[in-house]
């Protein structure tokens, strides 16, 4: 009857092998993805075509860094803006009188340079938390291997002890001669 405890022990080995399988197909897609959700980042400047390559399950999390990214990047070149506008007039004040066209091209330049380094701190920060998360997943990856391992290894020593357990419950015929 050893042999019944066994082959049930084997059968309910075997679903939690197919579901740590299942869980880490999914958690290795997540991580692809989340990587190449982080390779868009990593670039730069995200734009719409690049949301278009983002995978399916980093959309809303791509829409929400743009729309983020702009944002910060707005209030940061908005709060930074007039100081710096002021330390050019201060340094350059006679020539701006003379050409107005440069103190113009020189106003957009440090617009554009603040808003740059906005989107630059927080893709920074974006980057910081993308590995905080890589590494997490990467460490219940490494779990559920360690368990499929553990599991797998179990498995072989109870169908042993199933085959065993039948061998000695097979009749032996002895020939009296």
């Amino acid at each position: 009857m050893a042999f019944l405890m066994f082959a049930a022990r084997v059968h309910d080995l075997l679903k939690q092998k197919s579901d740590i399988q299942y869980k880490l197909s999914k958690i290795s897609r997540k991580l692809r993805h989340l990587q190449e959700y982080a390779a868009i980042i990593g670039n730069g400047s995200v734009s719409i075509g690049d949301l278009l390559k983002c995978p399916g399950s980093m959309m809303g999390r791509a829409i929400g860094y743009l729309s983020f990214a702009n944002a910060s990047a707005m209030q940061y070149m908005n709060s930074n803006a007039p100081m710096m506008t002021a330390m050019f007039q201060q340094q350059n004040a006679g020539m701006m009188q003379q050409n107005p066209a440069m103190m113009q091209n020189m106003q957009n330049y440090i617009m554009n340079s603040l808003w740059v380094q906005g989107r630059e701190l927080v893709k920074q920060q974006e980057e910081k938390n993308l590995k905080v998360e890589e590494g997490k997943i990467a460490q219940e990856k490494e779990s559920l291997t360690t368990q499929l391992q553990e599991i797998t290894e179990e498995i072989k020593a109870a169908k042993e002890a199933r085959d065993q357990g039948i061998k000695d419950l097979a009749p032996k015929y002895v020939a009296n001669a």
